[in-house]
């Protein structure tokens, strides 16, 4: 028993206990020039991003124009009654089913070759 302690006592750990990344004796990366790269690098993506969103895809002309010809009817809904959303709603959930079959349908091709006395 004591031989086990003691040979246990000189046990060398390869890592250090605990999480490194956090806590009070935490251990900071230093950094490399790799991660400020990487860092320029998202930047940048992150300026075009911006960017393209701050452009428009089309111009105040080409908008206009479109506007123009397509009808939009934006308040739709507001002439309706609720009842009348709600039977639109169960009628496209109702479509989106499969069909319903019988039995007689499904079993029709077996009658073609039988003869009745």
């Amino acid at each position: 028993m004591r031989l086990t302690q003691t040979l246990q006592f000189y046990i060398r750990y390869r890592r250090v206990p605990g999480l490194l990344r956090y806590g009070k004796h935490r251990v900071i990366p230093p950094i490399s020039i790799e991660v400020k790269r990487k860092v320029a690098e998202l930047m940048l993506i992150e300026r075009e991003n911006i960017d393209i969103l701050n452009k428009p895809y089309l111009s105040m002309e080409q908008e206009a124009a479109y506007d123009a010809v397509v009808e939009k009817e934006p308040y739709q809904f507001i002439n309706k009654s609720k009842q009348a959303i709600q039977q639109e709603r169960l009628q496209e959930k109702l479509e989106s089913f499969r069909p319903h079959y019988t039995t007689e349908e499904l079993l029709n091709h077996l009658n073609t070759t039988k003869s009745w006395e």
